[in-house]
């Protein structure tokens, strides 16, 4: 057990819009590339975390292009190195990826997709991943990152669903509390642990702000 105190910070950037984030389709494990609106998104995400009193000492990705992108905006204006890993990628949407909700009932799921919108831990896309799935390596993935940066302040580029299991970690939360969660395209969450000798204290101190985008491409986020 050690004597020290430690004191870290988790950084949560949600990526940058896409066009299927704007079409409404299912994204999960398919790469899809930000779109222009994403882009200038990333810009303001990086000028945003630049002004911060407290520099980021580390990156991390999920390795997904849409995710990627935007942190590396990030690591060029904090000129700090970018990890990326797969253990970071949004939940996998199955047969649905690709899909927007009208196609989705045209392909025969109209009756599990309203199951999915009311309670999406417990109904899931055909040939999806749990939640369950999902939480356990992006917990893995944060204990990682713990072992690797054992104080200071790290950023982690991710997808929406992925990054609400960690807001829902550090809130002792059970997970299916993500659904009353919402993180908008490039907000910016963090998430303080302190390590003592008797343990480790958490909590939540910034959830969604989007402040730092206001208008991009002349029309409103919120």
């Amino acid at each position: 057990m050690t004597s020290e105190v430690r004191n870290r910070r988790f950084i949560l950037v949600r990526h940058g819009t896409t066009d299927w984030n704007s079409a409404g389709r299912m994204q999960g494990h398919t790469d899809v590339p930000l779109n222009d609106e994403g882009r200038e998104q990333a810009r303001r995400v990086a000028e945003r975390l630049k002004s911060l009193d407290e520099q980021p000492v580390a990156i991390w990705s999920s390795d997904l292009s849409r995710a990627q992108e935007t942190a590396l905006t990030i690591s060029r204006v904090l000129d700090i190195p970018l990890q990326c890993t797969v253990d970071l990628r949004e939940t996998m949407l199955g047969s649905w990826e690709g899909l927007n909700h009208a196609e989705i009932v045209e392909r025969g799921d109209g009756d599990l997709l309203q199951k999915y919108l009311h309670d999406s831990y417990t109904f899931r896309p055909p040939n999806g991943e749990s939640l369950n799935a999902m939480w356990a390596r992006m917990l893995g993935a944060q204990d990682r990152i713990r072992k690797a940066h054992v104080e200071g302040t790290v950023v982690i580029v991710a997808h929406g669903s992925c990054l609400r299991s960690l807001v829902c970690a550090a809130l002792d939360a059970p997970l299916p509390t993500m659904r009353a969660i919402w993180l908008d395209n490039a907000s910016i969450s963090i998430l303080h642990e302190v390590d003592k000798p008797l343990g480790r204290t958490k909590g939540v101190v910034l959830l969604n702000d989007v402040s730092h985008l206001k208008r991009v491409t002349g029309a409103p986020l919120e």
